[in-house]
């Protein structure tokens, strides 16, 4: 095992702002595969900063190198605090937030199990309340929409994906992403640069949001104008024909 390698790798991650990826540094190489990716979630204030860095083996030198990173921004959605559909959005919320949903979705432990002591499986009766309600949101539109804002907060790495449902829509509204690679002799872009840049697309994907939904609200507004001004056109045209038509004089008998 190359330790030397392992030391530069380290302060390497450790001069751009990964901490303590030492110990699965170590881990995966000792495994010795081509290439590898860690993972790490970062918080940035009430926002989640999501991080996969790929090493790969150069062949040639017998070392391994970091070729990038991958940083996606998650903000935090503003959930409503309202009653739909019978259920109670914040009610609902603080439930989720009192559960330990990494130790939720662990089907791997195991443990004994004792049906008759109630108290040895109320986690799961709170997990099977959430659940529930979350269920219950999604009968209606809104409702939908928070369900998934509130899978995408508190189930956010989670791998059991067919449990989210379709959250496609919402995350690419909540998320900005950004792969930064990393060139011989260049420091590269530290964590807390990434952060900045993705901050400013964030700002910028909102500003394109809003002048799509203005320019949508202009051209609206210019077929209602234009449907409106061909409607009072044919209306005089059909005017202009009535009074033009000539009546034929009545025959008299003799």
């Amino acid at each position: 095992m190359n330790i030397e390698n392992i030391s530069a790798l380290m302060r390497q991650l450790e001069s751009l702002g990964f901490e303590n990826s030492g110990y699965s540094l170590l881990k995966r190489i000792s495994f010795k595969p081509e290439n590898f990716i860690l993972s790490q979630k970062i918080e940035m204030g009430k926002n989640k900063l999501s991080l996969q860095l790929f090493f790969e083996k150069d062949i040639k030198q017998d070392i391994y190198v970091l070729s990038y990173y991958d940083a996606i921004l998650q903000k935090e959605t503003p959930l409503i605090d309202a009653a739909i559909n019978g259920i109670n959005t914040a009610n609902l919320e603080k439930s989720m937030m009192e559960i330990d949903w990494k130790n939720a979705f662990d089907f791997v432990t195991k443990k004994q199990l004792n049906l008759e002591d109630k108290t040895s499986w109320e986690k799961e009766l709170k997990v099977e309340s959430v659940i529930d309600g979350l269920s219950e949101l999604e009968k209606s539109e809104d409702g939908k929409i928070v369900a998934v804002g509130l899978k995408l907060k508190y189930w956010a790495g989670i791998s059991y994906q067919e449990l989210f449902g379709n959250i496609s829509p919402l995350k690419n509204k909540s998320e900005v992403s950004q792969r930064f690679y990393f060139f011989e002799g260049q420091t590269g872009i530290s964590v807390d640069e990434a952060y900045g840049f993705l901050q400013n697309r964030w700002l910028e994907k909102q500003m394109q949001a809003k002048r799509k939904q203005t320019d949508g609200t202009e051209i609206s507004e210019t077929e209602k104008d234009s449907h409106a001004s061909s409607g009072s056109g044919l209306l005089k045209k059909k005017r202009l024909g009535s009074s033009r038509t000539v009546k034929p004089n009545k025959s008299v008998l003799s």
